[in-house]
């Protein structure tokens, strides 16, 4: 099985911005052997998903220092693996910085960037269901 979490705020659509800071994670399960994928579950995000996706210090440092997350860098990111991410071998999110990019790949997990909002994830898990099945073909 191969777990994937797509970075959403509504449920609906990818949610815009780095994926630390969506609101939740919906989780699919990619079978190899079928090559169908199921939704798992949902997962909430807080307080990451809660804190704006800024680059303002003075915001995210507030926000974070009150939830007892590590402010930034590596132990962020390390707690949100941990804590959110822990199962899932692929990330489908808008975006992400060069530090969490570079420490949930040296963890395994790949990470899959798409526009924010489009296509909607019901269209997406389609079009991924189908090339998984494709790729089965050849």
């Amino acid at each position: 099985m191969v777990r994937i979490a797509v970075a959403t705020d509504d449920g609906k659509s990818i949610s815009d911005g780095h994926f630390a800071h969506a609101k939740k994670y919906v989780i699919y399960e990619l079978s190899e052997d079928t090559k169908d994928i199921r939704l798992v579950e949902s997962r909430d995000n807080p307080p990451l998903g809660n804190i704006p996706d800024t680059d303002d210090p003075a915001v995210i440092h507030e926000s974070l220092s009150r939830s007892g997350i590590p402010i930034h860098g590596i132990a962020k990111y390390q707690w949100l693996h941990e804590n959110a991410l822990r199962d899932v071998d692929a990330v489908i999110a808008s975006g992400a910085c060069e530090t969490s990019y570079e420490y949930f790949t040296s963890m395994g997990v790949q990470l899959f960037f798409v526009e924010p909002g489009t296509p909607p994830i019901d269209t997406l898990i389609e079009q991924l269901r189908n090339a998984a099945k494709e790729e089965d073909i050849k």
